[in-house]
């Protein structure tokens, strides 16, 4: 059984904006249009500090002389005694001259200008081009409060009920008649430790945190098209537009453990894995700490409450790692990620004239991202086609009246004016190729461009000659990844669809009318499959088993008054 006690909060981060623009006609053909931004977002503050911080690297802990001794007494053969570092721990915003904001303030400047000239009458070319960045506000991103909530747990039994710690059900007294007994000290209820542990609170566990020198990810947007209209109802649209972000957020982790120790190439290396698994004597366990019982009682016990630090062995991996006593270690919103995009649209309209209107649009894109790490240890994200955007995608929508009826070419009065008139219908059409698919890492002995080779069909997603399909023979833990991520081309299934409604209007008098529609979603009733199995060790390996959309066919009825 167990209770919480959680501490509230009151976030504020101020946001100041100013924007100036103006317009230049510089010829009867040629415009301009400049505009500048600026932003300054200061970092969030809780009104009583009651939040955790970021990480000081370089912190002296209380465990830091006891641990690292204990260490020399058994090192392991990878690290001399030199070479184990206990360093670095939580701070608290406005606590030992810290500063009270959760991350630090930000001034952006947003620069745009446009401009059109127009060619021949009908001819016109726009170009833009504008600096824009994210947010990072108290919307977004909550706080830690480790240390000013906490959970009160109760244990019932250690021996399986044949003794009770709280309550006795063998003589009729129930847990919950007093869940949570009062204890040697006289209290019942774990208090929250606020900022009491200091530099150790979030020593022996894993912690994601946000660093002070948080920055806004930024990214410039650039288009250049032409326009010609054909007729008197026809429009041509074609763009080229691009994009680049950085200082994109992404989580780095800081205590990776070094390349040197990983096992590499397309052999499965158990002896790595093993060896890194292994269990060492631990220089955190709390027999090393006993001094902290009467010089730090709060942390002393925090500590007993930690398998971290009660257990006496500990996987030696753990101690070839950066931070070792952080239990992992992340740094989130640190700004190395980076994305481009350039595409091509190009798009036809007739508008909407004798009860007809037509809307054509393709884009070609290219869509690149680096936002993670291919492997912990490596120092930069690495770059990789986005799922984020499509290298194909064709639209298109239309509607059309039915030429029958009052105000219309036929049958525009009598009896077919009611039997016919009124009638509408309207298509939509999407196509566009499925998301990459994410692999694992797996071990591959071919050229990977016959990987979507040969005739695709649900029992075959692709060709699954090459890989490695006993489980015994794949990589082991600790192995350097040897397989993309993602492998061009190789796609789940596309998007076809088609989308019909008809309406009909019917005029009850001059200002009442009531309208009927019948929608078809999916109107050829295709369905989507889901992803195929990437698993190489199971029978379903590159078999398709489902499907994403929860139905097919869709039929929707509405109607409508109007007056």
């Amino acid at each position: 059984m167990s209770v919480a006690t959680t501490d509230t909060y009151a976030l504020l981060n101020p946001y100041y904006a100013w924007y100036a623009q103006d317009k230049w006609r510089l010829t009867p053909k040629l415009s301009i249009n400049a505009g500048l931004r600026i932003e300054y977002e200061m970092g969030p503050t809780e009104r009583y500090n009651r939040v955790i911080g970021y990480l000081d690297p370089k912190a002296k802990l209380p465990i830091t002389d006891a641990a690292q001794a204990a260490y020399a007494l058994n090192p392991a053969p990878e690290a001399a005694a030199a070479d184990f570092v206990v360093r670095g721990g939580s701070v608290y915003p406005g606590s030992g001259g810290v500063s009270r904001r959760m991350w630090g303030n930000e001034l952006m400047w947003l620069p745009r200008v446009g401009l059109a000239y127009q060619v021949r009458p009908k001819t016109v070319i726009r170009g833009g081009y504008g600096l824009f960045f994210d947010t990072l506000n108290v919307l977004n991103e909550s706080p830690d409060q480790t240390g000013f909530s906490r959970t009160t747990s109760t244990v019932l039994t250690n021996d399986f009920g044949v003794t009770w710690l709280a309550g006795d059900p063998r003589k009729g007294v129930s847990p919950m008649t007093d869940p949570f007994p009062v204890r040697a000290d006289g209290s019942r209820f774990d208090t929250p430790t606020r900022d009491a542990l200091g530099l150790m609170a979030r020593a022996g566990r894993g912690w994601t945190f946000s660093n002070y020198d948080v920055r806004h990810a930024r990214q410039q947007r650039w288009r250049l098209g032409i326009q010609h209209q054909l007729g008197s109802d026809w429009l041509i649209d074609a763009a080229y537009a691009g994009s680049y972000s950085d200082r994109v957020p992404v989580n780095l982790p800081l205590s990776p453990l070094p390349e040197k120790y990983w096992a590499e190439g397309l052999v499965r290396n158990n002896n790595v894995a093993n060896n890194l698994n292994s269990n060492v004597t631990n220089p955190f366990n709390i027999a090393n700490f006993r001094d902290l019982a009467t010089s730090a009682p709060l942390i002393y016990q925090e500590l007993t409450t930690q398998g971290f630090y009660t257990s006496t062995t500990i996987r030696k991996n753990q101690l070839l790692r950066a931070f070792p006593q952080m239990n992992s270690l992340t740094q989130r919103l640190t700004p190395l990620g980076e994305t481009r995009t350039h595409e091509f649209a190009l798009q036809v309209q007739k508008r909407f004239s004798k009860g007809f209107n037509l809307n054509l649009s393709y884009v070609r894109q290219s869509a690149e991202q680096r936002t993670s790490f291919l492997n912990e240890f490596d120092a930069l994200p690495f770059w990789v086609e986005s799922n984020n955007g499509r290298p194909h995608r064709l639209t298109a929508t239309g509607i059309c009246e039915f030429p029958f009826g009052k105000g219309r070419r036929w049958a525009n009065s009598g009896l077919l004016s009611h039997v016919f008139g009124g009638f509408q219908a309207a298509a939509t059409y999407e196509w566009q190729p499925g998301p990459l698919l994410d692999w694992g890492n797996v071990f591959y002995y071919g050229n990977l461009g016959d990987i979507n080779t040969g005739e695709r069909t649900l029992d075959r997603w692709f060709n699954t000659n090459n890989f490695e399909l006993t489980a015994a023979k794949g990589p082991a833990a600790f192995h350097r990844r040897v397989f993309p991520t993602r492998v061009d081309g190789l796609r789940s299934d596309m998007t076809n669809q088609w989308n019909v409604n008809l309406q009909r209007e019917f005029r009850l008098k001059e200002r009442i009318a009531f309208q009927f529609r019948v929608d078809a979603l999916n109107i050829q009733n295709r369905t989507q499959f889901d992803s195929p199995g990437l698993n190489p060790y199971s029978t379903d390996f590159g078999r398709v088993l489902g499907q994403t959309n929860t139905r097919n066919r869709f039929l929707q009825l509405q109607g409508r008054l109007r007056f």
